[in-house]
């Protein structure tokens, strides 16, 4: 789906990204082009969205094909975990004392799901209370 370009100044509104029935079915797993940016919005077991980038870091899989468990996404090369937030939480097949996994962390945006409709601030900062559902970009 994509929804906007890059532009050289980050938005001030709420961009809509996706509808929440997009995430309905047993895998609320689905790619998102917004911004100029590859991202692959997901929900987890807990229900809350999630918008990160969409390549591991490592080798580059497409993180849309990776497994949907522990609140996050697992890369389906090398299972690399990644949370809601974009953190890298597991690093298989690492030194059980590796530290390494903390310092990787995926781009990523709030979500706010309003009247059917998921939208993301790419702006910079705190972003705003979603109140009035923005125009679609």
């Amino acid at each position: 789906m994509t929804v906007a370009t890059h532009d050289a100044s980050p938005p001030t509104t709420w961009i809509k990204i996706a509808q929440s029935s997009d995430l309905d079915g047993p895998r609320p797993v689905v790619p998102v082009n917004a911004m100029g940016e590859a991202l692959v919005l997901f929900r987890d077991e807990e229900g809350e969205l999630g918008l990160i980038g969409r390549h591991c870091p490592h080798r580059g899989a497409d993180l849309c094909f990776g497994r949907h468990e522990n609140n996050g996404l697992r890369c389906p090369f090398h299972g690399w975990h990644f949370d809601r937030d974009g953190k890298c939480t597991e690093q298989p097949a690492e030194p059980a004392d590796s530290t390494m996994y903390q310092t990787i962390k995926l781009p990523s945006y709030p979500v706010s799901e309003q009247d059917g409709a998921i939208f993301a601030w790419f702006g910079e900062g705190t972003p705003p209370a979603l109140t009035a559902a923005p125009a679609t970009a």
